[in-house]
């Protein structure tokens, strides 16, 4: 009966070390990514656009394969999330703005990827849930394929030459028109793509404040009709003003019951998968406080 007891302690022991180096792997396969928003810049200096595309392929590679290793092995978690996005962003914008140093055009792609950013980053301040949309996927996948397309574009001569040293020629009409126009072609259905993206994440936050202000409205109704503080007489009309400013104590003690969580509470809701899956949904500045009232 111990011995068994003890074969179990080992293979749970087992499980979670295999849990956590699962996690470690697929967080530091993101965290390349990261690391990409740095060194493409020095790729790019020393190998031009050649060297520069060949390395986004294999950055934005990864994300595709963290993702995929994170579900496949039940790894998710906020701090993966919040990671992948960060280094998502990141890396786009960098890529964006060296190929703006040969193409103006990517300024206008950069200018829409942070007005992206900044409409996700105000309704996630209101407590929304700013998660990535379908479009938001389908434009990371049209600005990947820009960028390393353009690339390319601009490093035309030199593959010319490597496609025709292994017996390619069928690209050499395309490589030899004006590069820039190439890109600029690329450029375009980005920025159609962004923009589309930028309004359904707006639209999205919309509709999420409405929804949160009928919940408090309900709430502040329901909390006025079975108050215990005060002697509320139904048959006596409630004014709009009293209504006000009833809900606006509400609110103050809505923000009073809510504390930051301690950092240990913090670092487990970050790394911990089933809670990462049980509140997916809910706005990210949630994750941060706790309720005194639960």
């Amino acid at each position: 009966m111990e011995k068994n007891k003890i074969i179990n302690i080992t293979k749970e022991e087992k499980k979670k070390k295999n849990h956590i180096r699962n996690k470690v792997l697929v967080n530091l396969i993101t965290f390349i990514r990261s690391l990409g928003s740095i060194a493409i810049i020095p790729i790019y200096l020393t190998g031009g656009s050649l060297a520069a595309g060949l390395a986004t392929i294999g950055f934005f590679a990864t994300d595709f394969i963290d993702g995929l290793l994170a579900r496949k092995l039940h790894v998710q978690s906020f701090f993966g999330s919040l990671l992948d996005g960060l280094s998502d962003k990141a890396f786009g914008i960098v890529c964006l703005l060296l190929l703006s140093t040969v193409n103006p055009i990517f300024l206008g792609v950069v200018a829409v990827e942070l007005g992206i950013l900044a409409v996700n980053y105000k309704s996630i301040e209101r407590g929304n849930n700013a998660k990535s949309s379908i479009a938001g996927k389908v434009k990371t996948a049209f600005l990947a394929a820009s960028i390393v397309g353009s690339f390319f574009c601009h490093a035309a001569p030199t593959l010319k030459e490597v496609l025709n040293y292994i017996n390619i020629t069928s690209l050499n009409t395309i490589l030899e028109k004006d590069p820039t126009i190439l890109s600029t072609i690329l450029a375009i259905p980005t920025i159609g793509a962004s923009l589309y993206v930028a309004a359904d994440y707006r639209k999205k936050a919309e509709k999420q404040d409405i929804e949160r202000e009928q919940e408090l409205n309900s709430s502040t109704i329901d909390t006025l009709s079975v108050s215990e503080d005060e002697d509320i007489d139904e048959s006596v009309r409630i004014s709009l003003d009293e209504i006000a400013k009833r809900r606006e104590e509400l609110m103050h003690q809505k923000e009073e019951v809510k504390e930051l969580k301690s950092k240990d509470e913090l670092i487990h809701d970050l790394f911990d998968t089933d809670f990462y899956l049980e509140h997916k949904d809910d706005g990210i500045k949630r994750l941060f406080y706790k309720n005194k009232r639960q």
